[in-house]
């Protein structure tokens, strides 16, 4: 801008001693922008309480947030003010001690935490009570408003609100029973009895820590918070559990925090990706198993004190394969809810030991996301899917491109440290979910990689799109702090659209095959337990079971010849609807389900381009089957993630269509493939 359209403004403050050093924050507002913007620069208090700056002509906001002291906060700031020639701002203050806490029904009420908002999106000042502030000066603008934060106590009552008040308001904070959420905490039946126990709140702007009772009570104005709890038992011993989401009922009500009882154990495994062995292709078996209250709370082994050690072990007695693991160790491992055992052992009132089959990762999705993840991490699920479902909603914000109906991501994981998007999907790094109990916080990464999916190389454009995506993150934190009534758009409760399945015995179909009676055409053959299907001709097999409503089917495959389609053809839903999967089909270039909306398995939304059978070697196929969804790992990597309706299905006009739930194996001409493995279970919904 030219000097000569700038004019001098002078801002003075009346109580010098408060603002000596602090910076001044100059906040523009114009008509074409959504947003104010922040003017960049330094401005500090002088001895005299004044500091200048050159400004255009236009609307403008001044703003000083110091804290010159533990006990002292400074929170002036302007209304609007017209800038079109020389311009002196005062900050006329008043200084506020300690402000009084008053709600309807609670006496002697005394303020522990005070946070005063910016002007700007983000941002506050704040005080807490200690040794070295036991209580709290403010210097306030006259006739203002301000946002703010405040945590109060008695001796059995905890209180905290979030209120616009004006200046002279805030001397005495008050608010009635009408406006809040009335909790308390019970602990449930075959809780170890607690000597001490307390909570941990987590708010967007804030922490809130205190010890409970039986007689405790927690009062607030805010829907969504989240909690973990401790308690600690006659031995000393002391259990931590990892917070979890709640959302509160409307005001006024009441609310129960239950905690504690049985704790069960849980566990989960998957054979994942690990390129920081050496190798693009290198592979490791992730374990992990941990003990649960019955809301959903994991215990923190690290921070509680049990002498919790656990191992992995194989249900063979040999040892387990160390990473990379070889082709040989992912085919020994094979199912590993089969092959795989977790112990624990620890110690609450007495010794105790853990022994479990790891569950399997289920599917998860939220609007536009799917990915799956250990069954009893619905939290730590939920939390991640939000933030990348507002990643999503930022970028096309920012681009000014709404996103199409139809858009979708597919999450998968790996035990990388980096990460990797593009239009196939993204792969993020396990840890990054399972380690990040936060809802507000972007993801490490994440809106880069998503950024890959819509087209975007590494150069500004894309580096400038993703500074804003974070942000815009820290932004929505500060919002929801602003607004305690706020309740996640996103948020997936822990028992709805999460389900977890429960697997019954494996049955075994290879034993079962009657080929004179089995087979439809083509030349198949039996040889000491393991299926070949025909060499030339393709060939088409009926397997002997019915299906049941929900199901897996485990199949060990090896290509021999060729490369072309191993067809599995499925049934689902209550009206029998019938397709086909297709691996290694299209000359080994795509996977799919066939006739998907009459559109071929390379051409339709479940398609997965590339090949499964790369070479001569075991491959572990696991499909699973519900009413609403089929899902297919390859060697534990998922390939298929597809959600809908079974009535979409088709059958090309020249397959012979299945009767009732009868499954078939079909193949093309000119390849052929050992199939050493084929296992059913049926798998119910865990209530």
């Amino acid at each position: 801008i030219p000097i000569s359209q700038l004019w001098p403004v002078e801002i003075r403050c009346d109580l010098t001693q408060h603002v000596v050093g602090a910076s001044l924050t100059v906040v523009r507002y114009e008509k074409d922008k959504k947003r104010p913007t922040i003017i960049p620069g330094q401005h500090v208090f002088d001895h005299l309480g004044r500091t200048f700056i050159a400004l255009p002509a236009g609307s403008y906001r001044f703003e000083v947030q110091h804290q010159p002291r533990p006990q002292v906060l400074v929170a002036l700031k302007s209304s609007r003010v017209e800038v079109g020639s020389a311009t002196t701002v005062r900050l006329q203050s008043i200084q506020i001690p300690t402000p009084q806490l008053a709600v309807q029904g609670f006496r002697r009420l005394e303020l522990t935490q005070l946070g005063i908002r910016s002007i700007l999106p983000t941002g506050a000042v704040s005080w807490k009570r200690n040794a070295q502030a036991e209580n709290v000066s403010l210097v306030l603008s006259k006739d203002e408003s301000y946002r703010i934060r405040v945590f109060g106590s008695n001796e059995y009552a905890q209180v905290a609100l979030w209120k616009e008040l004006k200046t002279n308001e805030i001397r005495r904070i008050q608010e009635t029973a009408e406006t809040m959420v009335r909790s308390s905490f019970g602990w449930q039946s075959e809780s170890l009895p607690p000597v001490a126990a307390g909570v941990k709140l987590d708010f967007p702007d804030s922490q809130y820590e205190f010890p409970i009772t039986n007689n405790s009570l927690f009062l607030t104005n805010r829907r969504f918070l989240k909690l973990g709890y401790w308690f600690q038992i006659k031995n000393g011993r002391k259990v931590v559990f990892h917070p979890r989401g709640y959302t509160l009922p409307q005001a006024p009500s009441d609310h129960l925090f239950e905690l504690g009882g049985p704790l069960v154990g849980r566990a989960s495994a998957a054979i994942l990706t690990n390129e920081n062995l050496g190798s693009p292709n290198a592979r490791q078996l992730w374990t992990d198993i941990c003990l649960m209250d019955p809301q959903g709370h994991i215990l923190d082994h690290q921070k509680s004190s049990i002498d919790w050690n656990w191992e992995v072990q194989m249900r063979d007695g040999a040892a387990p394969p160390k990473p990379p693991l070889t082709q040989e160790a992912v085919q020994r491992l094979g199912n590993v809810t089969d092959t795989v055992l977790l112990k624990a052992r620890y110690q609450l009132d007495q010794p105790a030991e853990l022994v479990l089959s790891p569950e399997r990762f289920v599917a998860r999705k939220s609007k536009r996301v799917s990915t799956t993840s250990p069954a009893y991490m619905n939290w730590r699920t939920s939390a991640y899917l939000a933030k990348v479902e507002r990643s999503l909603s930022e970028i096309a914000s920012e681009r000014e491109i709404p996103l199409t109906p139809s858009y979708r991501v597919k999450l998968t994981w790996w035990l990388n440290s980096g990460a990797v998007g593009g239009h196939g999907g993204t792969r993020m790094p396990l840890s990054g979910m399972v380690g990040d109990f936060t809802w507000f916080r972007h993801p490490w990464a994440i809106s880069h990689e998503l950024l890959h999916g819509f087209g975007y190389g590494h150069d500004e454009d894309m580096n400038r799109t993703d500074r804003v995506v974070q942000k815009r993150f820290l932004e929505h934190k500060w919002f929801v702090a602003d607004h305690p009534n706020h309740v996640p758009e996103f948020l997936i409760q822990p028992n709805a659209d999460l389900t977890e399945f429960v697997p019954g015995k494996p049955v075994d179909l290879l034993n079962l095959i009657d080929l004179e009676r089995d087979t439809l055409s083509g030349e198949w053959k039996l040889e000491n337990g393991v299926l070949f299907t025909p060499t030339s001709s393709g060939g088409r097999l009926k397997l002997p079971v019915e299906a049941p409503a929900s199901y897996e089917l485990l199949m060990v495959v090896t290509r021999l010849k060729g490369r072309d389609t191993l067809g599995l053809e499925i049934v689902a839903g209550e009206k029998n609807n019938g397709t086909m999967l297709a691996l290694d089909g299209w000359l080994g270039r795509a996977c799919g389900l066939h006739f998907l909306d009459g559109r071929a398995g390379d051409q339709n939304e479940s398609t997965y381009q590339g090949g499964v059978f790369p070479d001569q070697k075991e491959h572990t196929i696991l499909c699973r089957v519900t009413p609403q969804s089929v899902f297919v790992e390859v060697d534990d990597n998922r390939i298929i993630d597809w959600h809908g309706d079974p009535k979409r299905f088709r059958h090309s006009s020249d397959s012979v269509v299945s009767r009732g739930r009868e499954l078939f194996l079909a193949e093309t001409k000119n390849v052929s493939y050992r199939i050493s493995k084929i296992q059913l279970r049926t798998i119910k919904s865990l209530e």
